[in-house]
């Protein structure tokens, strides 16, 4: 039995025509590549065609980034289409062969449906199994005959290839002697066209100096730009505002070449254009916004601990302050804060603030008063748009130093004192201070060369804070090892010390006096000598009262006289 059925297979079987399938073959590729070719060359003068209309239209209008952005979408999008209709459709959307088939056979019709006949008999199950397949196989030999001498391809037209290939090869040259001609104009519409931020290419290429600012209320502005290309002899600055018409100012070139114009005290925001020549800038905006400024300022006076006194309010209009001291400073801003300093006037240096977290219009600083240089401060802030206040009132210092103590010596009262060597001399003498005196001490040196050493006795002035002292200090001068020869000097002064820690200390000193060691006989020559003298000063005395009576007397004898009974 397998013997017979493999006969009838055998007999039944139909081999597909190689010659048909190469020439169905080629149609297809041909219909595929014209397809192609076609939607190539409308894609490409669709493009030029765009991308020509974005650039003048640009050039013309000077769009804006937003609508180069869509032009430029709408142009892929176009473009895009093309490609896939034309393009990418026909190459994944290929003919079958019967479909190529049908196609030969209305441009050939010769072939009365032998071509798709002998195609299909190939296929499985097309011819029943008790049908003759010889008969077949004669159509394909005879379909095969007929095709042999014929171009399957020319069923494809090229006509509308051509068509459009012409038109797109025109557009291309077109709009590459354009873009030639244009030069750089060209060269740089076409990267405004796929969105670089360059300027529209004018006759007058117009350079801004600086462009979108934001500027506190009140400050003045200076818009400034340069002309590259054709320089004009002046401008315009094109200024607008709401609620106020737009403005044109006059933009002179110095010498330079800078074009120019302040604009002063600014009040509200406003964009403007500069205009040269041909070329516009694109529109920038001045923002205007307040200057952070202080609302209030409490100021706080620290004295130094040596003062022993406590902390006082100080208003702003009284900063007499004392020198070491610290001033508090707690101010309220007029807008939220990021930074703030303290400025002193008269000094190199500031002094930053601290900065309330939960409140950022609140600043704290304090600084030290120095004893000179300081003469005022300022308060300086920065707010949360990057805005810095300027001009700020400046708060006048007067530093008041803390003075040295006041010592007199009330005794001796004579410059030049004698003494004996077994004497005993009294040094009284007066003092005062601001706050407090510390230390006292008896300065003196012996002999009368400028190279004689100092020597140093400190005196007692106890243990409680002393503001003013008299004392009298009780200088023996027979305890001077060895003892002194009649005839020596002694040089002497008094020194106070105050308690100032800060700027200190102080220390306040008498004038030098003198003493000088004699005899006994010229000691008590000396006292009779002074006392000689205060007698004298005592008569003299008496005498001027004598003459004051007398006088008196007098007066009132001559009133009594002239009198009226």
């Amino acid at each position: 039995m397998e013997p017979t059925v493999q006969n009838e297979n055998a007999a039944t079987r139909i081999i597909p025509s190689n010659v048909l399938l190469a020439k169905l073959a080629a149609v297809r590729r041909k219909h595929v590549g014209v397809a192609a070719a076609t939607g190539v060359a409308m894609a490409a003068g669709v493009f030029m065609i765009l991308i020509a209309v974005t650039m003048l239209l640009d050039w013309w209008l000077d769009f804006p980034m937003g609508v180069r952005t869509i032009m430029l979408a709408c142009l892929v999008v176009a473009v895009g289409w093309i490609a896939w209709k034309f393009i990418v459709a026909p190459i994944g959307n290929q003919p079958d062969d019967d479909t190529v088939a049908l196609a030969v056979e209305r441009h050939f019709p010769h072939f009365r449906s032998r071509l798709i006949s002998s195609i299909q008999f190939p296929r499985p199950n097309v011819i029943p199994a008790s049908a003759a397949a010889s008969l077949a196989r004669m159509t394909i030999l005879e379909t095969e005959a007929l095709a042999t001498p014929l171009d399957f391809t020319d069923v494809v037209r090229t006509k509308d290839l051509q068509k459009i290939s012409m038109w797109a090869v025109a557009v291309l040259a077109l709009g590459l002697f354009a873009f030639m001609y244009g030069g750089e104009v060209s060269r740089e519409l076409l990267k405004r066209a796929f969105l670089s931020s360059i300027p529209v290419p004018r006759h007058t290429r117009v350079e801004l100096v600086g462009g979108d600012r934001i500027v506190g209320r009140g400050d003045a502005v200076k818009i400034e730009a340069f002309a590259r290309g054709v320089v004009p002899r002046a401008g315009k600055l094109i200024v607008r505002s709401s609620g106020i018409r737009t403005m044109e100012y006059a933009m002179e070139k110095d010498k330079e070449g800078r074009f120019a114009r302040t604009l002063e005290n600014v009040q509200q925001t406003f964009t403007y254009t500069v205009q040269l020549n041909d070329g516009t800038t694109k529109s920038h905006e001045i923002v205007v916004v307040p200057r952070p400024s202080a609302a209030t300022v409490n100021c706080e006076q620290v004295y130094p601990a040596y003062t022993q006194l406590p902390n006082a309010k100080r208003p702003l209009g009284d900063l007499t302050l004392l020198a070491g001291s610290k001033l508090k400073v707690v101010a309220t801003a007029t807008t939220n804060i990021t930074k703030a300093f303290i400025h002193l006037t008269g000094l190199s240096n500031d002094v930053p603030m601290q900065i309330d977290a939960k409140n950022q219009r609140e600043m704290r600083g304090e600084f030290n008063v120095p004893p000179k240089g300081l003469t005022g401060f300022s308060i300086e802030m920065v707010d949360t748009g990057a805005m810095e206040s300027r001009d700020s009132a400046v708060y006048r210092i007067d530093v008041v130093p803390d003075r040295a103590p006041k010592v007199k010596i009330t005794y001796p009262d004579r410059k030049e004192e004698l003494v004996t060597r077994y004497a005993i001399l009294d040094v009284a003498f007066e003092a005062n201070d601001d706050f407090q005196i510390s230390k006292a001490r008896l300065r003196y040196k012996i002999g009368e060369t400028d190279d004689a050493e100092i020597k140093v006795i400190d005196l007692d002035v106890g243990t409680n804070v002393v503001r003013e002292m008299r004392n009298r200090y009780e200088w023996k001068i027979r305890d001077f090892q060895p003892a002194l020869a009649e005839g020596t000097r002694i040089e002497f002064w008094l020194e106070m010390e105050d308690n100032n820690d800060v700027t200190g200390p102080g220390i306040g000193m008498t004038e030098h006096q003198l003493i000088r060691v004699v005899s006994e006989s010229e000691k008590r020559a000396d006292l009779l000598n002074r006392a000689g003298d205060f007698l004298g000063t005592i008569n003299d005395v008496t005498g001027d009262q004598e003459k004051l009576n007398l006088r008196l007397g007098d007066l009132i004898w001559e009133r009594r006289s002239t009198t009226p009974p």
